[in-house]
Formats: C-alpha cells, structure tokens, sequence
C-alpha cells in the first residue's frame, strides 16, 4: 500500500513539474524594460569578457547573481540572452519549491498529499511564475535561501540558517527584512552569536571571486550603499505606508529619514516582544514570526519597490498550510502583489496602490491577532502539528 502511495506520489509530482514548466516556457519571451535597460547589458558584459568583467563595476546587483548569468554564459554560450538572463531564477523557482515540500513535512505525515500540494501551490503561484518567467526578475533567489533559513530554524539547525541567511542577503539586501527574527533569537540565547559569524563570512565569500578578478573591496562593500541611493522616491508603488504620503520631492528630505527609523525601531520592537515572550518558540510559531517580520518590515519602510513583498507571497503559503483556516490569507498577499506588479508589466493601474496597501495591514492584523493568541496559550498547535 505504502509503495502504490510512493508511485502515486510521483505520478503527481512528475505531471505537476511538467505543466510548471510549460507554464514557463509559454511567458518566456516577454522583454521587460528591466531586461531591455539592464539584464541585457549586464549579459553581455559577462559573455563576452568572462570572468575578468568582475573586475569592472557594470551592475547594481550584488555579485552572486551575476555569478550565475557567468555560469550561463560558461556553460550554455549559445543561449538566447533573454532565456539566459531568466535561467537561474527559473531554476531556483523550483529548488524553492523543494524547500517549501520540507518545512509542510515538517506538519504532516509523510502519507499526506500536503507537502505536495504545497510544491505546486508555489510553483503555480501568479507572482511567482510572474516574476521569474515573464519579468525576469531575481527575487526568488534570496527568496529561496530564505525559505531555506526558515526551514533549518524551525529544525533547529542553526549553522545552517545563518549560512543561508548569509547567502540569501548576498544577493539581495532584501533579506534583511527577517532579521528582527534572527535578533530575537539571539536575545532569546538560542543561536549563539558564534553561528551569526556565518553571515559576514558567506558574504565575504561571495565577494571573494570579484576581488581576486581584480574588483576594489571597497567597491564590493558599496554596492548596496548605491543601491539604496540610486532612487529618490519614497515609494516604488509597493503597498506600503508610503503609499499614503504624497510623493514629492518636498517631502522626500523628512520622511526618509524618518522611515528609516521607524523600520529601525518596529524591527527592534518586533524582536524584543519575541524576547520577552516565555512561551516555547515552536516551529508553526517560527513560520509565522518569520512571515509577520517579511511583511512589516517592507510596510514600514520608505523606498520599497513592488516586489519587495515577494519573500511574503511565498511564507503566506506555507502558512496556510499550518493553519488551513488562514486559506484567505496568501489568497489576498497573492492579489495584492498581483495588482502591485500591473503598473510595471502592463502599464496599467486597476487598484490605487494605496488602496492595495490597506489590504496588506489587513493582514498584518489578523497575523498580529493570530501571533498574540499563539504566544499566550500554553501549548501552541499549528492545528495540530501532526496531521494525517
């Protein structure tokens, strides 16, 4: 019975993997103006110079995606540029996918059709066949060494969580949006500050092949300084508060800074409730703290572009799966990205942004209401931990 269950299993993954692909490959050939404006340029460097182009400063992206687009080029020369600039976050939706089947396992018997069902639900999620395929974009690749860091958290692997956290903020500052987590675990002692050594030393591992190309530390080192420069909006249409404040150029000296320390200090509140917190941090409990920490975080601060919420379309997924009467919750997270994104794929505006981001802090409530209920009872259950 069990091995008829094993090939059933297979059966189902193998025909969902195959309609993900094709699903794909159908958006493929979509130029966005990112890939006109950026990608293309940024290939071709890289194809035709090689590994010595790391020596030069031709990207505002860090360094490991261009790696990658280097690995394309080594290996696949004769692709067209615009498949090969999609390849590697093509490839990662899937590898994310995985790791979604292994922090679902973690609920469910290994019977269950849950953890598959949460493969596809990631695959066939609108933004995130969006993103990769058609946009071209590269958020699911600090997106997955998230999903990754949360997974070995919530199996208390802490070496591991710190080396993919350190992974997943070497292609995108992005990532930081989960660290009010990660601080509150070390206020909580249960990651040693030795395991968050881990981060700066992946990081500098993967500014390593630039520097010996002949790239100047420092210019590595600024990267992200740049990047955080190279806007002077306060909102780059993400559902955020900002949103709601109008976005002249007036306004932009106060309310920066200002953002900046209201992330700062909603992080810092963020961890130390957890902090202060006596109930046992479960792993149903670190998944939700994990996705409370994505969305906020991108809520509150200024200069969030509309994808910024991209790692919270994932975790609301597997969230419902922890806590299946949560359905509508990736539900709305999934619609209000979608229509985020309309601007920028068909220039079209449906919804007012500011509109959507009242949906977000909808959310936000209903997962605070949820998080407060979870910490106060003295057993928490992720409607049952161990489910048939």
């Amino acid at each position: 019975m069990k091995t008829k269950t094993k090939i059933e299993q297979i059966l189902i993954l193998a025909v969902g993997v195959i309609l993900a692909i094709a699903l794909r490959y159908t958006l493929l050939n979509f130029k966005s103006i990112d890939y006109i404006k950026a990608f293309k340029g940024w290939y071709n460097v890289i194809h035709t110079y090689g590994f010595s182009s790391f020596s030069q400063n031709f990207s505002s992206y860090n360094l490991p995606y261009l790696y990658l687009l280097y690995l394309v080029a080594r290996f696949l020369p004769d692709l067209p540029n615009l498949i090969a600039t999609k390849l590697p976050s093509l490839i990662a939706d899937f590898i994310c996918a995985g790791f979604a089947y292994q922090v679902v396992r973690l609920k469910y018997s290994r019977s269950s059709l849950m953890p598959l069902l949460a493969i596809f639900a990631i695959l066939f999620a609108p933004t995130v066949v969006l993103n990769s395929a058609y946009w071209g974009q590269a958020d699911v690749l600090y997106t997955t060494a998230l999903i990754a860091c949360i997974y070995f958290l919530m199996t208390q692997k802490y070496a591991l969580a710190m080396i993919f956290f350190g992974i997943s903020i070497s292609f995108k500052l992005q990532a930081v949006f989960l660290s009010p987590l990660l601080f509150a675990f070390f206020l909580k002692k249960e990651i040693s500050w030795k395991y968050f050594l881990l981060i700066p030393a992946v990081m500098f591992l993967a500014a390593l092949p630039a520097w010996i190309a002949g790239r100047s530390l420092i210019d590595i080192l600024l990267i992200y300084p740049a990047q955080a420069e190279s806007f002077g909006q306060l909102n780059m249409h993400a559902p955020s508060i900002f949103s709601w404040v109008p976005d002249g150029g007036q306004f932009y000296p106060y309310f920066y800074p200002a953002g900046l320390v209201l992330g700062a200090a909603t992080g810092f509140i963020f961890s130390v409730l957890i902090y202060k917190n006596q109930t046992n941090v479960t792993p149903p409990i670190i998944l939700e703290l994990a996705l409370y920490s994505v969305m906020i975080m991108p809520f509150v601060l200024p200069k969030m572009h509309d994808r910024y919420f991209y790692p919270a379309d994932i975790i609301t997924i597997l969230f419902a799966f922890y806590f299946p009467s949560y359905f509508y919750v990736p539900i709305i997270m999934s619609i209000v990205s979608f229509f985020s994104y309309e601007p920028a794929l068909f220039g079209v505006e449906p919804i007012p942004i500011s509109a959507l981001a009242f949906g977000v802090l909808f959310l936000l409530l209903v997962l605070g209401r949820h998080i407060t209920l979870q910490l106060t009872q003295s057993e928490p259950a992720a409607e049952n931990m161990q489910t048939q």
